[in-house]
This record gives structure tokens, C-alpha cells and sequence, in this order.
């Protein structure tokens, strides 16, 4: 505290204000690139596991399609 009283007593109030005024803008910019960082690795992790779970539905998609196909068949030949 003395030393912002200091700075006060000897740069005049307007400079001191300023100062304070952009430390606490360059403060807020950095939390703000902070928090859109972690926003864009949580985008990333999730059409990661988006992307693995279409590759699973896919997969057994083509599954229950032969499987499908098969029983299809059999029914035919048991005619």
C-alpha cells in the first residue's frame, strides 16, 4: 500500500490511475485468453470422443446390417 501511495505522491494521480487502469485491462485480456484456451482444448477432447463414438455406431451398424443379411439368407434357403 505505500507503494502505490508513493507512486501517487510522486507521478501525480492521473499517471497512477492510468497505470493501475492498464495493469487491471492486461489482468482481465490474460484470464480471458486463459478461459478460451480451456475452452478450445474442451472443444477439441470433445469431437474427439464425438468422432469415436460415430466411428462405434458405424461399426455396429455394419454389424447388425450382416447380421441382418445373413439371417435373410437362411430364412431363404429354409424355404
Amino acid at each position: 500500500m505505500n507503494e502505490i501511495a508513493s507512486i501517487i505522491s510522486t507521478v501525480g494521480f492521473p499517471i497512477a490511475s492510468f497505470l493501475l487502469s492498464a495493469y487491471w485491462i492486461k489482468y482481465n485480456f490474460d484470464r480471458q485468453l486463459e478461459k478460451e484456451q480451456k475452452a478450445a482444448d474442451r472443444d477439441e477432447k470433445h469431437w474427439e470422443e464425438i468422432s469415436k463414438l460415430t466411428s462405434a455406431v458405424n461399426n455396429n451398424t455394419k454389424v447388425l446390417y450382416q447380421f441382418v443379411k445373413m439371417e435373410t439368407e437362411k430364412g431363404e434357403t429354409d424355404k
